[in-house]
């Protein structure tokens, strides 16, 4: 085994002592080699001493320890998975004789009597454990007939233990039909945090449980690449940067699968894998559309017995995937061995994911053929599920790779980056870019989606082009016109066109465009679902139908909440509506968590447009009211003005202004009156008004004047809302305030 796969499952020195040999012991004498016990038997047999320093696998051992009735344990993985530790621990701990293999054993020509001497070597209790080691380092076929004899003779509490890079020559159907077989392979070798932790510690690393989550996961437990990446981290100044970069084309990694993996594999097996590298998910047909060739998909079944590094991901093993991290070195190795080939193999990936109706694929690999004009045909024809499905971090990113000039150098993909950058809360952009996109239709004058494309530019202009209700409404029902009833669109166009006519007052015919947007929404578009019924709610509001807001924005979360939305900035105005409605309703704890959501989605959307910014703020400004935090509601009521005198047209924000502000005067008036507000002269003075003392004998005795009493009296009358000495005096014996 290479130095890296036994240093990653050993517990390691200190870097000062690295290069010294790790201590050693013996088994103890209870455990007897097949060189003690016999020394003049079979020479291929040798002893094994147990490491000190192991992260123990004390589950897998337990395992192994208790399988009796079975005949064969295989151990498969890749290099690097602590196979040879593992039957180094369980030899450790297990009561059974283990007689281990050299490879030399497999050399002599005569099997039988090989077979016979090893078995020779066993005590006469008849349990033991035959161990053979590295396996793939052997013939296959030497390995097939040495172990097929072996268990043709094993008495009965024996066993074969085998562990291997690749798949043993062995009919391990039968045997798993027989119940006969243990296996051990990737899944089970895998670390675990806990045990990743004691690795990563061990090598220099000491990481927080969430990072060692993340990293196990991006290595999938497998130790030796747990180990590496703690080198290759331990370099940088930035841990938890380098963390998040980390990928198998770092040079530790990349090296190791060189070294380890590659160098093993055919000629022919390697150029596949390389070669294929740029499929995430591999079966026969892609692998023969992207390759140009044929029979792919026996090469792939030929790959996966050499490299347990391909992982199938269907009981027929017809689709595959490879180790997250060796994908990445086969990455780098191709664009190493043939850069040129990169995007030739891209391209055809996403012609055939094209061809089969897997939009995403066939994004992806247009993004990474750096195709401009397909990339932007591909996302304008999905923009509308992509940014209204909670999957628009997906295209964020696709974006990226394309700098300003390449998006603005094609009309599709220069519309799509509008209505994803709007959906992300970023306007300016939007703006810029729905310019852009226009300026290039007109420059291409090709006719190709112009419907389309004019459609879309509508709906950016409806949504943040104009400042006057009037033009936003008309060009949301323009854009409905461009496109068909069906259009993915029209729900979009609904809801900008029932914002519009609630801003101007039309009430009734808004309720009735955001119903029709929420109903043609609720599959497809889960996002404009959740915004109709914000706006309707906000709607039942206005009208004082508390039950109808309740149920409208009930909904609206489920809705946010089934379809993970609840991070999409534009879903501010659905959580302010729900805080509005369930602080009125004394929902008190709900309405809190949707008035914080509300305000940081609402901070992520920054200078939005103008009419959204002043409805979700008016609404988060009743709800902070109704949940008496005033401050927070002056705060957001004088932004909600700010933004509502640039919205030309709305006729509703005066009233919902009104309203607020005739609250917060009576909240003013009410902390000037009620008992709270009694001072202590007052409460003094209350204590003497249940006796029938005069308010002259109440100054005498408190050393006042009978003037001074009077008018702390009457400060009790009207602070208790009492109109007589005798009310005043029911009152506050029903605040409390007296005692009984």
């Amino acid at each position: 085994m290479a130095t890296a796969a036994i240093a990653a499952t050993r517990l390691f020195m200190p870097q000062a002592q690295a290069a010294t040999a790790p201590t050693r012991r013996r088994r103890p004498p209870a455990k007897t080699t097949a060189a003690q016990a016999k020394p003049e038997a079979a020479p291929g047999h040798r002893a094994r001493e147990t490491r000190d320093g192991l992260v123990r696998r004390t589950l897998l051992v337990r395992r192994l320890a208790a399988s009796r009735d079975a005949t064969l344990v295989v151990i498969v993985a890749p290099p690097g998975y602590g196979k040879s530790s593992l039957l180094t621990e369980w030899a450790d701990h297990d009561d059974r004789q283990f007689v281990w293999l050299d490879h030399d054993a497999l050399e002599p020509a005569d099997l039988r009597s090989t077979a016979s001497s090893i078995l020779a070597c066993a005590d006469d209790r008849g349990e033991f454990v035959v161990v053979l080691d590295d396996a793939h380092l052997a013939p296959p076929e030497r390995v097939r007939d040495l172990l097929e004899l072996l268990l043709s003779e094993l008495p009965a509490g024996a066993m074969v233990a085998v562990s291997s890079r690749t798949e043993p020559p062995l009919p391990l159907g039968r045997l798993r039909a027989r119940r006969a077989l243990i296996e051990v392979r990737v899944p089970d070798l895998a670390m675990m945090p806990a045990e990743a932790s004691i690795l990563l510690r061990q090598a220099g690393l000491e990481l927080d449980v969430t990072t060692v989550q993340a990293l196990v996961g991006k290595t999938e437990g497998w130790p030796v690449g747990l180990y590496l990446a703690a080198l290759s981290v331990g370099e940088q100044a930035d841990v938890a940067g380098a963390l998040s970069r980390l990928r198998g084309d770092d040079h530790h990694l990349a090296e190791y699968f060189r070294d380890e993996v590659l160098s093993g594999l055919p000629p022919d097996l390697t150029e596949f894998a390389v070669r294929t590298s740029v499929l995430e998910e591999l079966s026969g047909p892609v692998c023969d559309a992207v390759l140009e060739t044929r029979g792919s998909a026996l090469t792939l079944g030929r790959l996966e017995q050499a490299s347990p590094l391909l992982r199938p991901l269907d009981p027929a093993h017809e689709v595959y995937r490879w180790h997250g991290l060796f994908r990445d070195a086969l990455g780098a190795e191709l664009r190493r061995t043939a850069p040129e080939l990169v995007k030739a193999l891209h391209t055809r990936a996403c012609a055939w994911y094209e061809a089969h109706g897997h939009t995403d694929q066939a994004l992806a690999h247009a993004v990474h053929a750096h195709d401009v004009v397909h990339t932007g045909d591909l996302l304008w024809a999905s923009i509308v599920a992509y940014v209204t499905q909670g999957r628009n971090e997906i295209v964020q990113g696709w974006l990226a790779t394309f700098s300003r000039d390449e998006l603005g150098s094609y009309a599709p993909l220069a519309l799509a980056a509008a209505h994803s950058f709007l959906a992300a809360g970023n306007a300016a952009e939007a703006r810029h870019l729905a310019v852009v996109a226009a300026a290039a239709a007109e420059r291409s004058r090709s006719g190709r989606g112009s419907r389309s494309l004019r459609a879309g530019l509508a709906g950016i202009e409806a949504f943040v082009g104009r400042a006057e209700v009037k033009g936003m409404g008309e060009a949301a029902e323009r854009a409905s016109e461009l496109e068909p009833e069906d259009d993915p669109w029209r729900p979009i166009c609904l809801f900008l066109r029932g914002t519009a006519l609630h801003l101007t007052g039309d009430s009734a015919g808004a309720a009735r465009l955001l119903e029709e947007g929420a109903d043609l929404s609720a599959a497809t578009a889960p996002s404009v679902t959740a915004l109709c019924l914000a706006q309707a709610a906000m709607i039942a509001i206005e009208q004082q139908d508390w039950d109808t807001a309740a149920e409208l924005t009930d909904r609206a979360e489920r809705v946010i909440d089934e379809r993970g939305l609840a991070e999409y900035p534009i879903c501010a105005l659905a959580f302010a509506a729900a805080a509005a409605t369930r602080a009125h309703h004394g929902r008190a704890d709900e309405a809190k968590r949707d008035l914080r959501s509300g305000i940081e989605l609402l901070t992520l959307l920054g200078d939005f447009t103008p009419w959204y910014g002043a409805e979700t703020r008016i609404l988060l400004a009743h709800a902070s009211l109704w949940l008496a935090d005033v401050v927070g509601a002056r705060t957001l009521l004088a932004e909600a003005s700010r933004l509502a005198r640039r919205t030309f047209g709305a006729v509703i924000f005066e009233h919902w202004f009104d309203d607020a502000w005739s609250y917060m005067d009576a909240l003013a008036e009410t902390s000037l009156a009620g008992p709270s507000s009694l001072t202590i002269a007052e409460l003094r003075i209350l204590r003497f008004l249940p006796s029938h003392r005069s308010f002259r004998e109440i100054a005498a005795q408190l050393g006042v004047s009978a003037n001074t009493v009077k008018t702390q009296a009457h400060a009790v009358y009207r602070k208790l809302g009492a109109a007589s000495r005798s009310e005043a005096v029911m009152r506050a014996s029903d605040a409390g305030l007296l005692g009984q």
